[in-house]
This record gives structure tokens, sequence and C-alpha cells, in this order.
């Protein structure tokens, strides 16, 4: 069926924002954060993200979610100033200092795999078994 950009079939159970990242990096780990919420950005509205990903990039600065849910993985090498660091490296970068890595690479913890597999069984898919993790 032909639809306007805007018209899209509906699935009979959406996922929310959060449920389809942890979905989306549980299917893809490694990837960026931009390359997640752009993918968000399309299942959530039918159309292409024309901010380049950035909408949504709370998700990965909250504390509720960024080293509980998900990490990233890539070494933390640029300084960035910053007041409070999202990862809270703040003594090992120097006083208002930050480090973050240069292109993110994103990874479920135990307690995100977990909630990945409930938004798996919510959509009707089986549950992918857990990996070993470090954390």
């Amino acid at each position: 069926m032909i639809h306007h950009w805007n018209q899209v079939d509906k699935p009979k159970v959406k996922l929310n924002g959060i449920e389809y990242l942890l979905l989306s990096i549980q299917s893809n780990p490694g990837k960026s954060q931009r390359w997640h919420l752009r993918r968000k950005h399309l299942y959530l509205h039918g159309r292409p993200d024309f901010h380049k990903g950035g909408s949504g990039s709370g998700y990965f600065n909250s504390p509720s979610y960024r080293n509980i849910l998900w990490r990233d993985r890539a070494p933390m090498n640029v300084t960035f100033p910053a007041y409070n660091p999202v990862d809270g490296f703040f003594q090992k970068a120097g006083p208002y200092m930050g480090l973050r890595s240069k292109c993110a690479q994103m990874h479920l913890t135990w307690s995100g795999w977990v909630r990945a597999n409930e938004a798996r069984k919510k959509i009707g898919l089986e549950p992918i078994p857990m990996g070993c993790f470090d954390d």
C-alpha cells in the first residue's frame, strides 16, 4: 500500500522510546547513540530525523538510564568542558572538565538486557539469552 510520508501502518502493540532503544541496542550492540536515536525517531514518527539523530539525546544523558540500562564501552579519551559530566569522570579530567568517547559504542547492562527481553515479549518475540556481562 502506498502511503504519504506521515501515514504508516501502525503496529498493534507500540513500544515507547526507552523500550525501542533497548531492543535496538540489544540487536545492534556497539553502534553509536545517534544511530539508535535516528532509528527510534523513524519508528515513533514514521519519518527520518532531520536533526541527524540529535532529538531524544536525553535518554543517553539521564542518570536513570546511563550506566544502569546501557554503557558506552568506547575509550573515554576526549576532554570537554562540563560542570557535571554524564559519566562522573570529574576528577580524572580536571576541574570543570569531563571525559567522553569520540564515538559511542553502546552496550546493554544486565538489567538493560532483562528489560529488553520484557519488551521483546510485549511485541511477541522470543527473549534472547543473556551473554556474559562484566559490570
